[in-house]
């Protein structure tokens, strides 16, 4: 990409609202669902949000965790990164994920993971291209209060 990318950290729900015309090219969410699913993921005290901007422009963002798990200690997890459609391939995704890298680092992550749905082939080779590894399978199952936004998790068993 020519054009030089600035990576931005987002601070506050104000701040992160400024996200929803960007992340609408790949969710239905309306924004008083994205505005309250921010407030409730703030209220836990470990997510961060970053944008990229080519001039003033945002044309990537990314959410991401900070949280300790028994098998790997203190880890960082990206969440829902998303790059422009008309901008896709052009290094943006890369200099995000750099960014939650180096953060990770900085704050003595022992690892980076990303979890993504199954069928997603163009989004699994960046992430093999960029050094990650399969290492899980992650299962869902829909409890009542999601079964109708999620019926492909809802279990067909009687």
């Amino acid at each position: 990409m020519s054009e030089k990318v600035a990576i931005r950290e987002l601070f506050g729900l104000e701040q992160m609202m400024t996200i929803f015309p960007l992340y609408s090219q790949v969710s239905h969410l309306s924004e008083g669902a994205v505005r309250e699913r921010l407030s409730a993921m703030l209220a836990q005290n470990n997510y961060r949000c970053i944008a990229a901007y080519v001039d003033e422009r945002m044309v990537g963002l990314s959410g991401f965790w900070t949280g300790t798990q028994l098998w790997c200690g203190k880890y960082v997890e990206a969440d829902h990164v998303v790059v422009d459609s008309k901008l896709r391939s052009r290094g943006i995704g890369g200099k995000l994920m750099a960014w939650i890298e180096a953060e990770g680092e900085r704050t003595e992550c022992a690892v980076i993971r990303i979890t993504m749905a199954l069928g997603r082939e163009r989004t699994h080779q960046f992430y093999a291209r960029n050094g990650y590894f399969d290492d899980g399978l992650l299962m869902v199952k829909a409890l009542s209060r999601g079964a109708a936004q999620f019926p492909e998790y809802v279990s067909q068993r009687a």
